[in-house]
């Protein structure tokens, strides 16, 4: 791959970055990096430049009244937006090649042994909307990842248009809000998919950020650059502003104490902009980059992340500040020409009028909404149906909200009427096996029986029709296991291989180290637990992992397992990664630090002047 060095358009002088260098041999640690030697995926070895293939857009006829909304569908993703038809296609064209570069970075290209679920987007036009998805929406949202047993989806925001690129406008041309959000958080969930990466937090976070400023051209890509609201933070920082976190508590992931102009908010920008540095020096050369995946085998071996970092980087905690500062002083981007990428085959599709009304409402049952939230969606798209009878997607949305939180029995009609129209229905046939195993679980002696035979039946041929979905997978196999007797291998391995091969569904973690254990794995069993015992966001499910290493290692039989596998330790707990306005959160902290300036030349004021008192202060000048 031929490499171009150029400086980032927002360097602050000094020495530049180490030209990347070759990537040479196949460099695997230990389980916690399977799959990610981050060599760089740069190559002095010329090769030829990506073909620009013709790109193929299916638009389906329209027939009466149509939604605002449009359905998008590509090689590795399916979106909903209200957006322009051509935004749509040009999120997906950047968001395909965005994933065949994580691939080569992460070792994974032409890995494909096993079929991949498609992840699921939802880009609205308003940030506002986001409200409407989850009502935890912390302030200056714009996006967020949400993941639960009933799937995992994306949501995000349309902040400006996305316009294409030449080649020499990759390393200067203003970065794109709305690419460099969807990038962040694609990058965050493809690492959490495809790696068992799961600490330490500021690579996951440096790993999101130095990827959201990755752009494309038609035949080159830019990596590197620096994002934006990171570069204006790290410029306050070196003008001698107060800071939140020294390294070691980036490092460490200390940022529960910390204070900043903006709040949590603030601190969490400077998390992230150090996180970056960190990031982009480990991934500079083909030394730091084998150092780093040492480093993350240290971590993944119970090392503490300083002690490791000195360890893998052969430095002292106390000089990494000062080299950070030297090197943030002349980061340097790579222009390369990338070897051919397949050509995003982007389908588009209009969706009936009633989308307009339902779209969102079904987005948020997906999203893994609170018991509360549910029951008010329930009521919402209970509500809908009754305006919109014939509409499948009524028919769909009120049936999962009956399912999830109501009674399963109302859903049977509607789902069944779905199925009349269309037996291959993949959506209508998962739920109605849902329904019926709900029901079973309601139920005793010949109507349990009945129920249950209804759920396998219908959840085995849900996985006939989309054998990629994890949670008709899950679904199948806990009625395998409602059935009282062993799991059979077709259900108990289907469920695996699904699991495996979307392993960002963490709630069902616990219930796949179990069936991997209960299948004679140990080893693969012992990693996946491992995976939860390092869960920082649910400790009950960590120490649960952990007391399960201990049994597996002490011996445990497979009735015990079995029994374990019953409970259903699937994790109560969703998943929920907001991706939040960087920009907006550097105007505080600078609004914030102005005030501070501020202060003492407004009390000055106020002494000299005591009538100025109202006028003068922050509540006096809002008065007026």
């Amino acid at each position: 791959m031929y490499i171009s060095s150029l400086h980032n358009s927002h360097s602050f002088g000094g020495s530049a970055m180490p030209r990347a260098e070759p990537m040479r041999g196949r460099s695997f640690v230990n389980a916690l990096v399977s799959g990610l030697c981050l060599l760089g995926a740069v190559s002095a070895e010329a090769q030829e430049p990506a073909r620009t293939d013709s790109q193929r857009i299916e638009v389906v006829a329209r027939k009466g009244e149509v939604s605002k909304w449009i359905r998008g569908e590509s090689q590795h993703l399916v979106a909903y937006s209200d957006a322009r038809e051509e935004d749509l296609t040009s999120l997906l064209e950047n968001l395909e090649k965005l994933d065949h570069l994580l691939r080569v970075y992460t070792e994974r290209d032409g890995a494909a042994d096993r079929p991949e679920p498609k992840l699921t987007l939802y880009f609205q036009s308003r940030p506002s909307d986001l409200g409407r998805i989850d009502d935890g929406l912390p302030a200056d949202a714009v996006g967020l990842y949400s993941s639960c047993a009933a799937g995992v989806h994306g949501f995000g925001v349309y902040l400006e248009r996305i316009t294409g690129l030449r080649d020499e406008q990759l390393e200067k041309s203003a970065l794109n809000d709305t690419l460099s959000y969807a990038f962040e958080a694609y990058a965050r969930h493809f690492l959490h998919r495809h790696t068992d990466i799961r600490t330490p937090a500021w690579f996951i976070a440096g790993f999101a950020q130095y990827f959201s400023s990755v752009r494309f051209s038609g035949e080159q890509m830019v990596v590197g650059r620096m994002p934006g609201p990171i570069a204006e933070y790290l410029r306050f920082l070196g003008e001698g502003r107060r800071y939140s976190l020294e390294y070691e508590d980036v490092l460490e992931n200390r940022v529960a104490n910390a204070r900043n102009y903006a709040g949590d908010a603030g601190v969490r920008l400077e998390f992230e902009a150090k996180s970056w540095l960190l990031t982009h020096y480990a991934l500079s050369s083909e030394d730091r980059r084998k150092r780093l995946s040492r480093y993350l085998a240290l971590v993944g071996g119970d090392v503490g992340p300083t002690v490791a970092f000195e360890r893998a980087f052969d430095l002292k905690a106390s000089d990494i500040g000062k080299l950070m500062w030297r090197y943030g002083r002349g980061v340097e981007v790579l222009r390369v020409a990338y070897p051919s990428v397949p050509a995003a085959r982007v389908r588009l599709r209009s969706l009936p009028r009633a989308t307009d009304e339902l779209i969102v409402t079904d987005a948020a049952l997906k999203a893994c909404p609170s018991r509360q939230a549910g029951g008010l969606l329930l009521k919402q798209v209970t509500e809908l149906a009754a305006r919109f009878p014939q509409d499948e997607l009524a028919r769909l949305a009120s049936s999962r909200a009956r399912i999830a939180w109501g009674d399963p029995r109302e859903a049977l009609p509607s789902l069944e009427a779905v199925l009349q129209k269309d037996a291959a229905n993949f959506e209508a046939r998962y739920l109605l096996g849902m329904a019926h195993l709900r029901l079973s679980e309601r139920e005793e002696d010949v109507a349990r029986r009945d129920h249950l035979r209804a759920a396998q039946q219908h959840l085995q041929t849900a996985r006939a029709l989309d054998p990629r979905s994890v949670e008709a997978a899950f679904a199948a196999f806990q009625a395998e296991l409602a059935g009282g007797g062993e799991p059979g291998s077709a259900a108990l391995q289907g469920f695996v291989s699904a699991w495996q091969a979307a392993r960002e569904a963490d709630t069902l973690a616990p219930s796949a180290a179990l069936a991997i254990a209960y299948g004679g794995d140990a080893d693969e069993a012992d990693r996946t637990l491992g995976l939860l015992a390092q869960s920082a966001g649910d400790e009950r499910m960590a120490l649960w992992a952990r007391r399960w290493q201990g049994r597996l290692e002490a011996g445990v039989s497979r009735e015990d397992i079995l029994a374990e596998m019953r409970l259903h330790p699937a994790s109560d707990t969703p998943s929920k990664e907001w991706t939040i306005d960087k920009q907006r959160v550097m105007q505080k902290v600078a609004y914030h630090q102005g005030l501070e300036a501020a202060e003492p030349f407004i009390k000055d004021m106020q002494r000299r002047n005591p009538d100025s008192r109202a006028a003068g202060s922050p509540e006096g000048a809002q008065q007026r």
